[in-house]
């Protein structure tokens, strides 16, 4: 054998090579269907060349085939087409099944996700991967095949927040900790990068400074790619509770991401205890009767408290203490009098806030009864008293009186007798 046929002999091996690394329909696939024409994002494939595309995209695949007309017209039943990349099982797309009838052109397209930038091979910014495009059928199996390659590259400026630590409740008047973790996924160098967290409902945000990162770890100079701060929001004290909305912005002057999180705010009422003994008591009009709240600080601050009364016009209703201040762990109770104005039941109640939040709302029953008096000049029930007294001064005089013409009678019947001799 010459040198020449040999020559020949590996150009026509090679050949065979390359067209095979690129449209493969050999062993396993059926001849009567075929793939005509492939479009991956627009281009078509089939003129060769390395497909470029951008992390984080979705691309369109569009795949034409033909099916040759099979003996006795019979068709090919349950045919589905698939497209992934290599070593991605999460990047793929596969289409509902379908007949494919004899001697027809047919065209389907799947949308196809491409690696996340954080999927990219570490130390690189961009990476090769293989599309592979086939059309299968559930009962005989591989019917057409083709490879494609493709190179995903980063976009040049992007930042990517890899983690958020934080807890999902937190008691107002304490600080939410929040720990970040950003990571340049861009091909370019981030600089002067930062983070804000905010909680846009309640007004409050903290700001941290990433500095400079670099699009993959380096030495020289020495630099990495991610990097990691703490920041601290301080829930006001009185803050209502409820859930909020966390926001987290990274950014610097080339990109900018964001993302949310959700937090439970607990107001003072999750940490107090409040509680009456008595809720209901029977007495007279005019009479006060007292009654008793007490407030239970279960938290780990002092927390400042303050009553509210709402009340009839039946009844006059007073604390002794409108704002009390209760230490963390400790308890204080508050006296609230009632003075019954008019007979029947009167309802009312002592409401018990915190900053603005509504604690709670304690209800109390008075059941008054009997009819006021009233005495000139206002003396009230020292009045009905002083009636009292006057009355028994006057039954005393009578008595006195009384006694004194009792015993005066038998000197006026001896008198008489005397006269009658």
């Amino acid at each position: 054998m010459t040198s020449k046929q040999i020559l020949a002999g590996i150009v026509t091996v090679l050949a065979l090579v390359v067209l095979s690394a690129f449209v493969v329909s050999a062993a396993g696939t059926d001849e009567h269907v075929r793939i005509d024409d492939v479009e991956v994002n627009g281009i078509d494939v089939l003129n060769g060349g390395k497909i470029a595309e951008f992390t984080g995209d979705t691309i369109p695949v569009r795949v034409q085939f033909f099916s040759d007309q099979l003996p006795n017209n019979a068709e090919v039943q349950d045919v589905r087409v698939k497209a992934w990349l290599s070593g991605a099982s999460t990047n793929s797309a596969v289409t509902s099944r379908f007949d494919v009838l004899p001697d027809r052109t047919y065209t389907k397209t799947l949308s196809v996700p491409l690696p996340d930038p954080r999927d990219i091979d570490h130390d690189e910014t961009e990476e090769d991967f293989v599309l592979t495009v086939l059309i299968e059928s559930k009962s005989d199996g591989r019917l057409s095949e083709i490879e494609i390659d493709l190179s995903v590259q980063r976009e040049s400026y992007t930042l990517s927040v890899l983690d958020v630590d934080m807890s999902n409740e937190v008691a107002a008047g304490d600080a939410l900790l929040i720990d970040v973790v950003l990571k340049n996924t861009g091909r370019r160098f981030a600089e002067d990068t930062f983070v804000v967290a905010r909680i846009p409902a309640l007004g409050v945000e903290d700001r941290g400074y990433f500095g400079d990162l670099s699009a993959v770890d380096q030495s020289d100079p020495d630099k990495e790619d991610a990097n990691e701060r703490r920041l601290a929001l301080r829930v006001p004290r009185t803050a209502p509770a409820g859930v909020y909305v966390v926001e987290i912005e990274a950014f610097n002057q080339d990109s900018i991401t964001s993302l949310t999180r959700k937090v439970v705010v607990n107001g003072a009422s999750a940490d107090t205890i409040i509680v009456s003994p008595v809720h209901s008591k029977t007495f007279a009009v005019g009479e006060t009767e007292d009654y008793s709240i007490t407030i239970v600080n279960a938290g780990s601050k002092v927390q400042v408290y303050e009553f509210v009364v709402d009340s009839s016009s039946g009844l006059s209703v007073d604390t002794d203490e409108p704002i009390v201040a209760v230490p963390a762990g400790t308890s204080r109770t508050v006296k609230v009098s009632a003075t019954g104005l008019k007979d029947g039941k009167q309802n009312f109640a002592v409401n018990v806030h915190s900053g603005t939040e509504l604690v709670k709302a304690e209800s109390f029953t008075a059941n008054v009864e009997g009819t006021a008096r009233r005495v000139s000049g206002g003396f009230g029930s020292s009045g009905t008293v002083l009636l009292t007294v006057v009355l028994a001064i006057i039954f005393v005089v009578l008595l006195v009186v009384l006694i004194v013409l009792l015993t005066r009678q038998p000197e006026k019947s001896e008198e008489f007798g005397e006269s009658y001799y």
